[in-house]
């Protein structure tokens, strides 16, 4: 995930849209019929303006992601996988073309509708983490369901605390970022993408900044809490025995299907 993305999930942590997502949104996989794909994406293109004119990074995706299935997006670096991700997630916008997402329509939507239909319905995780550093263990887990709204400061931290035992940071719940290694950072943020129930879990090459003994042991983790949540997991990786853990697995070459 590039940083200018991975930036503007952070930044929804505001004032404004913690009320307008408690207040106007409360958007669950309820809304889907149970034989409905909770992604479904059509004559998908992404395009950019560089120095020589404009770049095509994606060009005429067509995909269906079933409910509690798991997907690996595989490709080259560059090859557009990680920008299919953040168009999926609803963290960057289509050039052209259709993406409906647990039943509502990207593209009709503005950045603050966007960001309601993700609050409390899809957990993410980071190559670089992305905790807050002024917060806890503890209160980075919260941070969802405070977004959320309808919970209670107690409920949410007796939850959130629960989560981080799961992940074996029962001890570390008082911890900053910058005293936890990047194996416990990358359970942190498990505890946090898994806090809210969501329906999917975007998680953008979670192993790419850890050792290979860490990173199995994350990935480990990660399957574990995922078959429990009955989420649907969708994973972009380098890593071919990575991917062969997924049900499917989706190659992008040069921003198209292979």
């Amino acid at each position: 995930m590039t940083e200018p993305l991975a930036t503007e999930l952070v930044a929804e942590v505001s004032a404004f849209a913690r009320s307008f997502m408690a207040r106007t949104f409360n958007l669950r996989f309820t809304m889907l019929n149970k034989t409905d794909p909770v992604i479904e994406v059509r004559g998908l293109c992404k395009k950019v303006k560089d120095a020589t004119g404009e770049l095509t990074i994606l060009d005429n995706i067509d995909l269906a992601i079933e409910a509690g299935s798991s997907v690996a997006i595989v490709g080259a670096s560059g090859s557009g996988k990680s920008t299919l991700l953040g168009l999926l997630a609803g963290l960057d916008s289509a050039s052209s073309g259709s993406v409906r997402l647990l039943g509502r329509e990207l593209t009709t939507l503005n950045e603050d509708e966007r960001a309601a239909l993700r609050s409390g319905s899809v957990g993410f995780v980071f190559q670089s983490f992305q905790l807050m550093p002024h917060l806890t263990a503890l209160e980075n887990v919260t941070l969802p369901l405070e977004l959320q709204g309808g919970i209670g400061t107690r409920e949410a931290a007796l939850r959130a605390r629960g989560l981080l035992e799961q992940v074996g940071l029962g001890q570390r719940t008082n911890h900053y970022p910058k005293l936890l290694s990047g194996g416990e950072q990358q359970r942190v943020a498990l505890a946090r993408a898994f806090v809210t129930h969501p329906a999917i879990l975007f998680a953008d090459e979670p192993t790419g900044s850890l050792d290979a003994a860490t990173g199995h042991a994350v990935i480990d983790l990660m399957f574990q809490m995922n078959r429990a949540n009955g989420a649907t997991l969708i994973l972009v990786t380098h890593d071919v025995e990575l991917a062969r853990r997924c049900d499917t697995t989706v190659t992008i070459e040069a921003g198209r299907l292979a």
